[in-house]
């Protein structure tokens, strides 16, 4: 179960990198950097990343505390 979840919520990370970085592709493709929809956009995909990541080490805690 655990390790599921530590599967899925590393996946997740993955996927909102690869869309950050999609996001400042197209920033730099459009010639939209400073756009301010493009960064509430950036901010949003960088927030979630944070949550995930939070996510992430939250689950291996557990996890290692689990083995104890």
């Amino acid at each position: 179960m655990i390790m599921d979840n530590l599967d899925n919520a590393r996946h997740d990370h993955q996927k909102n990198k690869s869309d950050i970085v999609n996001l400042v592709k197209q920033m730099f493709a459009f010639d939209k950097w400073g756009n301010e929809e493009y960064r509430k956009a950036l901010q949003e995909l960088v927030k979630k990343d944070d949550d995930l990541v939070k996510e992430v080490t939250r689950i291996i805690k557990e996890r290692n505390n689990s083995y104890e």
